[in-house]
């Protein structure tokens, strides 16, 4: 994880794939490629990079330093035009149970439905209640369904 984190560019090609975490535009883009033996992975950084490995670690890190902080984008794409449903929910929450503190970014998300804010925010939160799950960069709209969902946990 700090490995991706430190990196300007990290690609990994692998089979007909080549993932691209490209910290410079704070995205991961995905492409086809020609088969390929193996796998071949790609590592850059500014040699006069200004990025602190210790600034890194705090981030994902606990005080054990066990890798257990998370943050999760949400992003709307030309497909989806906005996040309601539970389906999209258990889909951007699976497999963070293995994390003891979760931001989810909701940075360009102009709504959410009920649903999907009451699966994360309640349902999801109170199956988890040693997780710590924070909102953030949310509208006003946003953050009124994540509220709502919180306060019927209550």
């Amino acid at each position: 994880m700090t490995t991706l984190k430190i990196a300007d560019i990290f690609i990994i090609n692998g089979s007909r794939k080549k993932l691209i975490f490209n910290n410079l535009l704070s995205d991961i883009f995905i492409n086809d490629i020609k088969e390929v033996l193996g796998t071949k992975v790609n590592f850059s950084i500014a040699l006069n990079s200004k990025e602190n490995l210790n600034k890194i670690f705090r981030q994902y890190t606990d005080s054990s330093f066990e890798f257990s902080k998370t943050t999760v984008t949400i992003r709307l794409y030309k497909m989806e035009s906005r996040y309601i449903s539970r389906s999209q929910a258990r889909r951007i929450v699976s497999g963070l149970d293995k994390f003891k503190i979760i931001t989810l970014d909701f940075k360009k998300v102009k709504m959410v439905g009920q649903g999907f804010a009451d699966e994360i925010f309640r349902v999801w939160k109170s199956n988890h209640p040693n997780i710590s799950i924070k909102a953030i960069n949310a509208n006003e709209n946003v953050e009124f369904m994540i509220k709502r969902a919180k306060n019927l946990g209550s």
